[in-house]
C-alpha cells in the first residue's frame, strides 16, 4: 500500500518506543533526504579520492562512526563507489541487527572477493536477519567460499536464513545468474555516484516473461511465510492489516525498509511471471499454486530488488528463497519506500476476465437459460486455446448438483492476466494473506 511521506513519518513516530526504529523511513521524504545526501557527498568524495588504502580505512570507519546511525545509513546504502566497503565491513560490528544487515546490503552492492571475510563471519551473528543478508551478499557477489557455506548450512536452524544460504549455494555453483542484469539509474558527483531518488516511475515494464504451457508441478499441500521475522514486519503493529486497507488494498504489505531482505516461496509451485521494472510494481514475481481439492491460487510478490533468483517456468519448493526487498524510492522497486506488497489471488495464472470462483455463468439446458456457479477455474489438458497453450475451463455446478467441466471463454492474453492488481474493489478474488497462510502452515 502507498503512504504519502508525511502520513508515513506519522506511522514510524506512533510506533511503541521498543519498536521504533530511528533508522528507517525517513528516506521517503524527499527534500529532507536530499539535504542529507547532499552535505554527505563531499566525504564520499574525500573517501574515494584518498591516495593510500591506509587512508581509506581510516576515513571509512570515520563515515561509519558519524553517519553510520540514524536516517544518514539509508544514504549510505545508496552510494555505488567500490570504497564504501570500507564504510560497510565497520559497521559489521553495530549493536543493532538493522544496521549490521544494512552494511551487508551496501557490501553486497559494493564489495567484491576482498570483503569475504568479514561477510562469512557475519554468517555466525546471532541475528537470523543478519545471517539472511549475509548469504544474499555471498550469492550476489558469487564469492566462493564453499567451506563456510558449508559450515554454516550444517549449524543453521533458522529456516528462512537457512532458505537463503541454500540460494547463495545454488548461485555460485551455477556460476551465472538466473536473473536479467539491470543497470541502476545513478546521479550524484563524480566519486559520489549514488542510485537516483524517484518516488514512483511510470510506464512499462522493462521486460515481461511468463511460462503459460507448464500444467504438471507438485500441489501446495502446506504454506508458510514470504518473508522472515512474518509478524515483525508488518510495520505499525503486531498483527497489523494492511489488507483490504481503503476497501481495496488486495495483498499485505511487509518487510517495511528491509532492503535485500529475502523473499520466499509460499508453497510447491511454478513461476508463471517475472516482470522487470518501470511502473508501480517494480520488479514482480507471480507463482502458481495447485492445492490437493484441484483449485489454484496465484501468489504474488511485487517491490522486489533486481536480483530475481527464478525463471518463468520454473519448479519451486515451499520455502525457496526467490527474490529480494528492493531498494527505498529506486525505479527497481517502483519508487516505494522498500517492503513486500504480496498478495495471493484465486484462480490461476490465466483466467478469464470475469470468471471468478464463486461467480455465475449463463448456462443453455435444453433451450432454457439457466444461472451456474463456478466451483473453480482448472486446465483442460485435452484442449488447446488459441496461443497453443493448455486451455482453461470452468468447473461448473448445474441447477441438478451436477459438477461439469466447461470451456472457458477465450481472450486476448492481456484480458486474462488483468487480474493482477494491487488494488481491488472489496479485494474480491483475494485472499487475506496472514488469515490463509496462518491456517494451512505446516
Amino acid at each position: 500500500m502507498r503512504f504519502r511521506p508525511a502520513i508515513l513519518l506519522l506511522l514510524l513516530l506512533a510506533l511503541p518506543a521498543h519498536a521504533r526504529d530511528r533508522t528507517v523511513g525517513l528516506c521517503t521524504l524527499k527534500d529532507q533526504f536530499a539535504k542529507a545526501q547532499n552535505s554527505l557527498d563531499p566525504k564520499i568524495q574525500e573517501l574515494t579520492g584518498a591516495k593510500s588504502l591506509q587512508d581509506k580505512i581510516k576515513l571509512g570507519r570515520k563515515i561509519a562512526a558519524k553517519y553510520g546511525k540514524g536516517a544518514k545509513i539509508e544514504c549510505l546504502i545508496r552510494y555505488r563507489e567500490p570504497d564504501l566497503r570500507y564504510v560497510f565491513l565497520p559497521l559489521l560490528a553495530d549493536s543493532k541487527w538493522p544496521v549490521r544487515a544494512r552494511a551487508l546490503y551496501g557490501l553486497k552492492m559494493v564489495g567484491d572477493a576482498t570483503i569475504a571475510p568479514g561477510v562469512t563471519a557475519a554468517l555466525r551473528d546471532k541475528s537470523a536477519r543478519v545471517r539472511e543478508l549475509a548469504a544474499n551478499c555471498l550469492g550476489r557477489l558469487a564469492v566462493d567460499v564453499p567451506e563456510q557455506l558449508a559450515k554454516a548450512l550444517s549449524k543453521e536452524r533458522d529456516r528462512f536464513a537457512k532458505a537463503s544460504m541454500e540460494a547463495a549455494v545454488r548461485l555460485i555453483e551455477a556460476g551465472e545468474k538466473p536473473y536479467d542484469d539491470w543497470e541502476e539509474s545513478i546521479v550524484g558527483p563524480a566519486g559520489a555516484r549514488r542510485v537516483e531518488w524517484v518516488w514512483t516511475d511510470k510506464g512499462k515494464s522493462s521486460f515481461n516473461r511468463y511460462d503459460a504451457r507448464t500444467i504438471k508441478y507438485p500441489e501446495a499441500d502446506s504454506f508458510d511465510w514470504p518473508i522472515s521475522w512474518y509478524e515483525g514486519s508488518l510495520f505499525t503493529s503486531v498483527p497489523r492489516e494492511s489488507f483490504g486497507a481503503g476497501g481495496n488494498h488486495a495483498g499485505e504489505d511487509m518487510a517495511w525498509f528491509r532492503e535485500g531482505a529475502s523473499m520466499f516461496a509460499i508453497a510447491n509451485g511454478i513461476v508463471r511471471i517475472v516482470q522487470g521494472a518501470g511502473g508501480d510494481w517494480g520488479f514482480l514475481i507471480g507463482i502458481e499454486h495447485r492445492l490437493p481439492n484441484g483449485e489454484y491460487l496465484m501468489s504474488v510478490y511485487g517491490h522486489a530488488g533486481w536480483d530475481i533468483r527464478v525463471k518463468p517456468g520454473e519448479i519451486v519448493r515451499k520455502g525457496q528463497m526467490i527474490a529480494t526487498v528492493g531498494l527505498s524510492c529506486a525505479v527497481e522497486n517502483g519508487g516505494y519506500g522498500a517492503h513486500l506488497h504480496f498478495g495471493i489471488s484465486q484462480g490461476p495464472f490465466r483466467r478469464p476476465l470475469g470468471a471468478r470462483k464463486g461467480g455465475l455463468v449463463d448456462l443453455d439446458i435444453e433451450g432454457k437459460p439457466h444461472k451456474g456457479r463456478i466451483l473453480r477455474l482448472a486446465y483442460d489438458p485435452s484442449r488447446k486455446d488459441n496461443y497453443g497453450f493448455p486451455a482453461l475451463g470452468l468447473i461448473v455446478r448445474f441447477p441438478d448438483g451436477t459438477e461439469k467441466l466447461l470451456p472457458a471463454p477465450q481472450q486476448e492474453m492481456g484480458l486474462q492476466v488483468s487480474w493482477m492488481k494491487g488494488y481491488v474493489p472489496d479485494c474480491a478474488g483475494w485472499h487475506d494473506p496472514r488469515k490463509f497462510i496462518g491456517e494451512r502452515r505446516g
